[in-house]
């Protein structure tokens, strides 16, 4: 009789242990739901932004084109003042001499001001390396 109420017993608590898991699983099942409809609502979100965009700017190259019909010598000029410009200025970002040597811009004011023969000599150390 005494292993019928351990069996009655034990058949409680499995069944306890039992329930929770299957509360667990149902709260993970929840949430993984939850994470898919968000995931789902953010998809659609950036496929109606996507569209929305593309048509933007595909009405913009069209107002473009349909200008540049109408216009035909002021937007070759245009598009040769802004090539020229930005020509001058790649050329001048890309040709700037640097008027400072690596010397000058790494070796400290306090070493720099030592006696030429000192100086001289640490200038040879760091020219060498």
């Amino acid at each position: 009789m005494a292993t019928g109420r351990q069996d009655a017993n034990q058949g409680r608590q499995d069944g306890g242990i039992a329930g929770a898991f299957q509360g667990v699983r149902d709260q993970a099942q929840n949430i993984g739901d939850r994470i898919q409809d968000r995931a789902e609502d953010l998809s659609r979100r950036a496929r109606e932004g996507y569209d929305s965009a593309r048509d933007a700017i595909g009405h913009g190259y069209r107002q473009t084109e349909g200008m540049i019909a109408r216009n035909p010598a002021p937007s070759v000029m245009m598009s040769f003042g802004v090539g020229f410009g930005l020509g001058i200025l790649l050329t001048l970002l890309l040709t700037q001499q640097e008027d400072r040597s690596w010397y000058e811009r790494h070796v400290p004011d306090s070493l720099r001001n030592l006696p030429d023969s000192i100086a001289h000599r640490v200038s040879e150390l760091i020219h060498r390396s």
